[in-house]
């Protein structure tokens, strides 16, 4: 006849089976309805809807037309780089609303002429903090990095933050937490914008605390199987428990 221990140990050992199994089907579950998100926001970013109530509203239409990225994509983008704070400089040298690095900005400027004609020599602070300039530069920029990535959005908003040589190396969205948290908050902040809803049922975070949950489960029940083991070893001086 089986001890309350022993029953105990062998409930807590289906209880680890069982949330291990779901542990992993979680994960499967965020990483789905992230990529829902995500193609729903591909599907649609493209499109050049005009924005209004926003700061630069304007400039920021001008600018998707004229290099036929959608304004909503570039007020989202603007929305997670700077907050619309056109003085805005980084730690890591990036100018301005659409936060442009000076070599960036060099390059996309010496192949559309944004700056053409304002002054000589090179662009400085007073080019990298102007509006107009910056979201001309930061949207030519974007325009490019879509059509490398044509169809997937997410991956032009990557390469955005990380360059497309890291979007390009891992085949998708790098891996690094300061570029997958930018890509949510970009698309959080378009969903936001556009005024479309994002897909039904629970959000990939909300899936990951459920996993983070059950890894906090799966540690317990694990310290209570040695525990009880070393019990039951002690009980019946071997492994046999029976």
């Amino acid at each position: 006849m089986r001890s309350r221990a022993l029953s105990l140990w062998l409930f807590l050992l289906f209880a680890l089976a069982a949330q291990s199994v779901a542990q992993g089907l979680t994960y499967s579950l965020a990483e789905y309805s992230r990529r829902t998100l995500y193609a729903g926001f591909s599907a649609q970013a493209g499109r050049l809807r005009e924005i209004s109530g926003l700061p630069y509203a304007q400039l920021i239409n001008d600018a998707g037309r004229k290099y036929g990225v959608s304004p909503e994509l570039v007020a989202a983008i603007i929305k997670a780089e700077s907050s619309f704070q056109p003085r805005a400089l980084s730690k890591a040298g990036a100018y301005g609303l659409m936060q442009v690095i000076p070599d960036t900005w060099r390059l996309v400027n010496s192949q559309a002429a944004v700056c053409s004609g304002r002054h000589e020599g090179e662009c400085g602070s007073e080019c990298f903090y102007n509006p107009e300039l910056n979201i001309a530069i930061g949207t030519c920029y974007l325009s490019q990095l879509s059509k490398r990535y044509t169809s997937h959005a997410e991956l032009a908003v990557a390469a955005y933050n990380a360059g497309p040589g890291a979007v390009d190396k891992y085949g998708g969205i790098p891996p690094y937490a300061e570029t997958t948290e930018y890509v949510k908050r970009v698309v959080t902040y378009w969903y936001q914008i556009s005024g479309r809803l994002p897909p039904g049922g629970l959000t990939a975070e909300s899936w990951e605390q459920i996993a983070l949950l059950l890894n906090w489960g799966i540690a317990l029940d694990i310290l209570a199987l040695i525990f009880l083991g070393k019990h039951l070893f002690r009980r019946y001086k071997s492994f046999r428990w029976r």
